[in-house]
């Protein structure tokens, strides 16, 4: 049987038992990240000539596939927040970002190169270790059902942190690529970096978010009432609002991530309750979820393939200490001042789920410059997933079931 046939025959199968997984998953340890990686292992292990998953030669692939996953899951997470904004309100992940999210870049690249990488390679790992992912954090995020009354602060938290630092960590790997390109010569980049890579992109995303979600919102939810037609099916316009603002605002060379999350969050914020939120989410968390399986599976694959053969004992370390130490200490910080319990603030500080996101900004990185030692950094970033998919499921479990 041809190759692609059996692709697709892989893929239909398990989007059949997805439902019953997401079931299983409330009451069992295992959930899709990981029941979807150890069915690639298995897959890809059995002898029906499914082609080789290698990041470095399916490179635009696989950039494009995470691209896709990661800004569908923004829409999903900015649709779930109910929370009015205010610097107040959103201290904390505000917080997490400017702090947390720095922090760990500039510890684990400082780390990285004690290491021996080399320090736009060091740089690079620090931008794609830092974001807490929106798609994998999913098990720890607000439910779209709940109103800001009900939001818990862990969740609240997270949810926020994963919508925002995606974007955010983007003026970091541009950074890295740019130290990669022209090294430390400040005076061929620097200017650049700072006024189109860090200030022009994301205060434009943050305009142009804000302003095709109230477009968007009184165009669906304000404008029918009064001409007396009422627009149906409106489930599968998030994903088309999702692509038509990341297209725009790519562009216009601003960040989408954060154009995407926050005409998410205000067109969530125009009639709060309305019914048309829930449809537009599950819409939305149905094809998240199918291309978290995708990937994840291709993640298995790549585990038979490669078992990371290419890792070496710092890299290994460097994962383990960024997940168990670095995340930990700087996530911290920001509850310090909050009236939440110990265990609450731990929670927020431990569980910086590491996943798709860090596959996009690593592909993305690759494909704008060469980075020395292609083969390392996929298998670390593999391995950080790897591990964060396994222990970040189990403390979120137990988090889920005595804490939440």
């Amino acid at each position: 049987m041809e190759t692609y046939l059996w692709i697709y025959i892989i893929i239909g199968l398990f989007g059949l038992f997805l439902p019953w997984l997401k079931s299983f998953e409330k009451i069992q340890i295992l959930n899709v990240p990981i029941v979807a990686i150890i069915m690639g292992m298995l897959l890809f292990s059995l002898p029906i000539n499914l082609p080789e998953p290698n990041p470095i030669k399916y490179e635009k692939e696989i950039l494009k596939l995470s691209e896709i996953a990661v800004i569908i899951s923004l829409m999903g997470a900015g649709l779930k927040i109910n929370r009015d904004f205010s610097f107040r309100a959103y201290r904390v992940p505000l917080l997490l970002i400017l702090f947390t999210m720095t922090g760990c870049i500039a510890a684990t690249a400082i780390l990285g190169w004690w290491f021996g990488l080399v320090p736009a390679t060091a740089l690079l790992l620090g931008a794609v270790f830092a974001p807490t992912d929106p798609v994998l954090a999913s098990d720890v995020q607000v439910e779209i059902e709940e109103n800001a009354d009900k939001e818990h602060p862990v969740q609240f938290s997270l949810t926020s942190e994963a919508g925002l630092n995606d974007g955010m960590a983007f003026p970091f790997t541009w950074l890295a690529i740019s130290v990669a390109m022209y090294g430390f010569t400040f005076n061929d980049w620097l200017s650049t970096w700072i006024f189109k890579d860090l200030l022009y992109r994301i205060i434009g995303g943050i305009i142009l978010g804000y302003a095709f979600g109230r477009i968007i919102a009184w165009f669906f939810f304000s404008l029918p009432p009064k001409i007396s037609i009422k627009p149906k099916r409106l489930g599968f316009l998030a994903v088309a609002v999702t692509f038509f603002i990341y297209g725009t605002s790519e562009a216009a060379q601003v960040y989408g991530f954060i154009a995407v999350f926050v005409a998410a969050l205000t067109i969530r914020h125009h009639e709060k309750q309305h019914t048309f939120h829930k449809e537009m989410h599950d819409v939305v968390e149905q094809v998240e979820q199918f291309l978290l399986t995708i990937i994840l599976m291709l993640l298995g694959g790549y585990i038979v393939h490669s078992w990371f053969q290419v890792l070496t004992f710092p890299v290994i370390s460097l994962c383990l200490i960024f997940i168990f130490v670095i995340r930990p200490f700087f996530g911290i910080f920001p509850t310090l001042s909050t009236a939440m319990p110990w265990k609450h603030r731990w929670s927020v500080a431990f569980l910086g789920i590491k996943g798709v996101g860090s596959f996009f900004y690593l592909a993305f990185a690759l494909h704008e410059t060469d980075f020395p030692q292609k083969d390392l950094l996929w298998s670390t970033v593999a391995f950080l997933v790897l591990i964060s998919a396994i222990v970040h499921r189990i403390v979120g479990f137990y988090v889920k079931k005595k804490i939440l």
